[in-house]
């Protein structure tokens, strides 16, 4: 398998043109996929293996993978696809399917599409895919977010259960920030992890932050009120999260997890593998977010998803490869969390305790919502939930503003 990479899209490519061939041998194709950067060692190893068995079986192909940290992906996909010096394929989170294609960076890739048993998949995902008419991704896998607790840290301070809506969990984030150590890991920072935690709270609190139909925002409605309100009140109020959560982002809360600084946090399941690799000693557990009180639980699902693009050079060889590692056992093989195909889920690697909470919250799971404007969408909350941390606005005043932001980008 050709060597994996961190190397810019125009680097890549001028590598790729000044290698010389005799002039009569006939150059492999090079299918050049960008990726998220490993969660764990074990992973990095499953989807290679997977490309290496493709490269195996398939005489003339190449495939060679840019490993992007996520922080940063987003961008330096757009900037290459733009540039015209896009990947072949990219795997993507889901919430930027919508985006990307409604720029015209992504292939329709709907006839391709008609070749897979599609009903083997779960139909969610396919959400944020199929968009006026089309089809711009292929699902891969399904990620329910849920809480990571300390284990030790809980029965330091006497706590015996897991809490069971928002009102517990604040009483025992409080019971635990003593000495210098926080009951919850609070993402502050406006980066592009802190509108995934922050949702989770909007869905305990049964809100959403666009009204149904995806034209209107629904975030000045009490419930997401409510979920902004108590995000403030978790730092300011109750203080059971850490002094530094304004400016903290995702690798600053996982670092505090990891060194027993806070006690929960929430994330998907690709953080287990990072946690048993980083931390082997920790101990910890993981529970559904809960509700807020007399609600059903309800909290955040994402997807990661196989795209080609407008400019891609390679489009036939590059579904061939996206086809490949979504068989079912392909799929089961390479998908760090639960795979998105149903016979996929049946592989006897997602059989045994360490999947079992995950898969029991696949029903209570919501997925983002399907917007073109997430980016924007983002911004506009992420600035509001700042300036409720910071004290600078109160809850309905911060909703109220943003609400009115959100309703002028449709």
């Amino acid at each position: 398998m050709t060597k994996l990479t961190r190397r810019g899209f125009g680097a890549l490519s001028g590598a790729l043109l000044a290698g010389g061939l005799p002039a009569r041998a006939q150059a492999p194709t090079t299918l050049r996929i960008a990726y998220p950067a490993w969660d764990s060692s074990a992973q990095e190893k499953a989807v290679t293996g997977v490309f290496a068995a493709y490269e195996k079986a398939t005489p003339g192909i190449k495939v060679e993978v840019i490993s992007i940290p996520f922080p940063v992906m987003k961008q330096k996909i757009v900037v290459s696809a733009r540039s015209g010096d896009a990947p072949d394929i990219a795997y993507i989170d889901g919430r930027w399917v919508p985006e990307m294609a409604a720029a015209g960076l992504l292939a329709d890739i709907a006839t391709d599409v008609q070749r897979l048993q599609r009903d083997d998949w779960h139909a969610a995902p396919w959400q944020a895919a199929d968009i006026g008419g089309k089809t711009f991704a292929v699902p891969d896998r399904i990620d329910p977010w849920m809480v990571y607790y300390n284990t030790d840290m809980f029965a330091k301070a006497g706590i015996a259960a897991f809490p069971r809506t928002l009102d517990e969990l604040a009483a025992v984030a409080q019971k635990i920030s003593t000495g210098g150590v926080f009951g919850w890991g609070l993402l502050g920072a406006k980066e592009a992890s802190l509108i995934s935690r922050f949702l989770n709270f909007v869905y305990a609190c049964h809100g959403n932050l666009l009204t149904a139909d995806g034209k209107h925002s629904a975030f000045s409605q009490p419930e997401a009120v409510q979920a902004l309100q108590f995000y403030g009140d978790l730092l300011n109020k109750y203080h059971g999260a850490q002094t530094s959560a304004l400016g903290n982002g995702m690798n600053d809360v996982n670092q505090l997890f990891q060194t027993q600084q806070v006690a929960m946090i929430i994330d998907g399941p690709w953080l287990q593998g990072t946690l048993r690799e980083m931390v082997p000693n920790l101990k910890w557990k993981v529970a559904q977010m809960p509700p807020a009180a007399g609600k059903s639980p309800r909290f955040l699902s994402s997807s990661w998803y196989y795209t080609m693009f407008q400019a891609g050079r390679a489009k036939p060889e590059a579904f061939k490869l996206i086809e490949y590692a979504t068989r079912p056992e392909n799929m089961a093989k390479s998908v760090v969390t639960l795979p998105a195909r149903k016979s996929a889920a049946k592989d006897a690697r997602f059989a045994g305790p360490e999947f079992a909470p995950w898969i029991e919250a696949v029903p209570n799971a919501v997925p983002f919502p399907v917007t073109d404007k997430f980016s924007e969408l983002t911004d506009i909350v992420g600035d509001a939930v700042q300036q409720v941390l910071s004290q600078r606005s109160d809850a309905p005043t911060a909703a109220a503003a943003a609400s009115r932001k959100i309703d002028a980008l449709f």
